[in-house]
């Protein structure tokens, strides 16, 4: 009893400041708080229930991801049969109290407290004192990194983050990640080393997320206006059949504990990247190497991983990460250990359909994998086991472009089939076999590419080298990681030869097969693991100037991920885009007030039109969206066709998609100044336009059409 103690005592104080909080105070700063006891102490209870043979915080990460996974199921049920209210949301979190507390009692597992009270009472190993200064050096670089990214907010418009932060900024983090490196190489600290990778991941995949204060990327704009309309109305019409699992989760914390919509949606995956992937992955690094020197050494391999796909929250990002940390999970059951248990596995897989089919679907077909492993299948029936497994593998390798087919039917897109793909010679053409040694004249940049261009076929080495040194000590249940990589390969090939994605802008229609190849990566990380714990082994044999240049390469690779996570414009690539800028916000007021309320289109480019998504959420005449959406959609073909020839004939046109449109007699044309060609469309529009204004000196010019009834 004396054990529940504490427990218990935290669980009425909590109880008792939720209530007034989320009643009366509405308090942000206790909400964070609150937020994070409940993720810390019912994360560990719960963890300790379902891995209560791993030590401390490696069970933590695992209860709080299970904890997160359930919330998200819960109420992504709630939503399809009602609605997501604030009462119900409260109701959980309640509810979540009396849970655990009968967790700990039905189990008799170690609470939080008793492990802090142990840890109290342990004899502690001294830490040396250059231990104590390369921690202090590390943190002092750490407040510096943020200081300086506080200090270069970007409000206008820009292709690439790097074209706004200063040259020291990388400097800063070189130095981070080499301190970092020479405690992992130590190999002894690990609570100490573990805390520091996680302040060096959050600072690798945070950077937007803190220097653009107005928002990055398209749909991130989307999908935020989409949770303000939720957590007003509760629902959205007509109810989405995915993305669900992130925006309840978002409402979760809104709601539940009072954080605002825009700054929890932000953070989100930063956040829960930089918590919970380093512990997964040391995680499976104990369960795969043989000591923990060698497990913590080989958290570096993190940062090895496509980290762009963390920089913004999407429910893409955020169903990559849970994907990823599935695989993570697994590993003792690949190794043929039973925990954590596949019923885990089981809910975090559909956690993560919820939240994203494209990783939801390779996340449950590895589910089915795992639970269709010989091992575990009937003896009495052999062949029907593996006509069942042959037939499942068959699917994995079609399943995906089967989905995109039968969405498209439902909902009426348009998907085109491109049978010349068939062939075998342009199978041959589409193949780039060669490895990337260009020069562009530039040292730092040579280099930085040198290792980006060959990054995948890096992870494809140290996987298959790993495969086949170690193919007859492992399980054969690691097989299945290769048939997931074969299987998704061939969905790859599939999406982006055969399918063709009509409905979106030439420039993106490459973008859903693209998005398979960061979870190709992500089945390959337990073989990488392997692989360079076999590498650590062995270096740490050799000379001291050979490991201190094997730990300069790797601080070089590092670097380079680092800046190539991020959205570039250099000698090597130019991004299309540009961010949303204050310019753009200001565009989208004026226009509302030039309008006096009166029904109106806009003709804009997509960061326009994200700040309008974001200012004035969703407004529709019918089917039809008063902004141009760059997803094929016959207004935002319009805004080209305006680029290529602004006259008062093509405006009508536009304005013609308007259902019943008697009713909407103006319309708004706006040309960025970075628009390609800019000059000359804004001078044609001049004459032809009822009207002309710029703002932002000269970054936008807003023209009106405006045209009798």
């Amino acid at each position: 009893m004396l054990r529940r103690f504490e427990l218990t005592i935290f669980c009425i104080l909590f109880l008792v400041f939720f209530v007034l909080n989320n009643s009366i105070w509405h308090c942000a700063i206790l909400g964070s708080v609150l937020f994070i006891c409940y993720a810390v102490v019912f994360g560990w209870e719960l963890g300790g229930v379902l891995v209560f043979s791993e030590k401390a915080i490696l069970r933590w990460w695992i209860g709080f991801w299970t904890l997160l996974s359930c919330i998200l199921i819960v109420l992504t049920f709630a939503y399809y049969v009602w609605q997501v209210t604030p009462t119900l949301i409260s109701i959980v979190i309640l509810l979540t109290v009396p849970i655990m507390l009968w967790i700990t009692k039905r189990f008799q597992t170690k609470t939080v407290f008793n492990h802090l009270h142990d840890l109290w009472h342990e004899k502690h190993h001294r830490i040396p004192s250059i231990v104590w200064l390369v921690s202090s050096l590390y943190l002092f670089l750490f407040v510096l990194f943020f200081i300086t990214l506080g200090n270069a907010s970007i409000t206008e418009a820009v292709r690439s983050v790097w074209e706004r932060l200063p040259t020291n900024i990388f400097i800063i983090y070189l130095l981070m990640t080499a301190l970092i490196l020479a405690l992992l190489w130590r190999g002894k600290e690990r609570a100490l080393s573990l805390t520091f990778v996680c302040g060096l991941l959050f600072a690798t995949v945070s950077i937007v997320a803190i220097v653009f204060p107005i928002g990055f990327g398209f749909d991130s704009f989307i999908h935020k206006a989409t949770e303000v309309h939720l957590a007003n109305f509760g629902t959205i019409t007509p109810k989405p059949f995915y993305y669900i699992g992130q925006y309840v989760l978002v409402l979760f914390l809104h709601h539940g504990f009072d954080l605002s919509i825009d700054l929890t949606d932000t953070f989100l995956v930063p956040v829960l990247t930089a918590l919970l992937l380093p512990m997964a992955w040391y995680f499976a690094c104990v369960h795969i190497l043989r000591t923990r020197s060698e497990s913590m050494l080989c958290l570096s391999g993190l940062f090895l991983l496509p980290l762009s796909q963390f920089i913004v929250t999407t429910p893409q990002a955020l169903a990559n990460l849970w994907i990823l940390l599935g695989i993570l999970a697994s590993v003792p059951y690949l190794f043929e250990k039973e925990h954590p248990r596949l019923g885990v596995l089981g809910l975090t897989t559909f956690a993560t359909f919820l939240i994203h089919p494209i990783a939801g679907i390779p996340a449950g077909l590895y589910f089915m994998l795992l639970m269709t492993d010989p091992s575990r299948t009937n003896p009495r029936t052999p062949k029907t086991n593996k006509i069942i497994r042959v037939c499942l593998i068959a699917f994995s390798c079609i399943v995906l472009p089967l989905s995109f087919v039968a969405n498209a039917l439902i909902s009426g897109q348009t998907l085109g089939i491109n049978w010349s793909a068939l062939n075998p010679l342009s199978w041959l053409k589409g193949l780039n076999l060669t490895i990337f040694f260009e020069n562009r004249f530039d040292p730092v940049l040579d280099l930085i590419y040198l290792y980006g261009f060959n990054a995948f076929l890096l992870f494809f080495v140290i996987a298959g080298f790993a495969w086949l040194e170690y193919r007859t000590d492992l399980s054969r249940r690691f097989r299945i990681l290769l048939i997931m990589v074969v299987a998704l390969g061939v969905n790859y090939f599939i999406m982006s030869r055969l399918l063709e994605f009509t409905f979106l802008i030439n420039y993106e229609r490459s973008n859903y097969a693209d998005r398979l190849l960061p979870l190709i990566l992500f089945f390959l990380a337990p073989l990488v693991i392997l692989g360079l714990g076999h590498v650590f082994v062995n270096i740490k044999q050799q000379p001291f100037v050979l490991r201190t240049g094997v730990l300069f390469l790797l601080v070089v690779m590092m670097g380079s991920h680092f800046y190539l996570s991020y959205p570039r414009r250099d000698a090597y690539e130019t991004n299309r885009g540009f961010n949303v800028s204050q310019a753009d916000i200001d565009a989208v007021h004026l226009v509302e007030t030039l309008a006096q309320d009166k029904p109106y289109l806009v003709l804009a480019n997509q960061s326009v039109s994200a700040g309008a998504i974001q200012e004035i959420g969703f407004r529709y005449y019918g089917d039809l969206f008063f902004y141009p959406i760059p997803t094929g959609e016959k207004l935002y073909q319009y805004f080209l066709a305006m680029n290529d020839h602004p006259t008062r004939e093509t405006a009508q046109q536009a304005l013609a998609l308007v259902p019943m449109h008697g009713d909407v007699n103006t319309l708004f044309f706006l040309v960025n100044s970075y628009w390609w060609d800019a000059p000359r469309i804004i001078e044609t529009a001049k004459t032809t336009a009822s009207d002309w204004r710029s703002l932002g000196d000269g970054q936008i010019y807003l023209f009106r059409y405006d045209f009798e009834k």
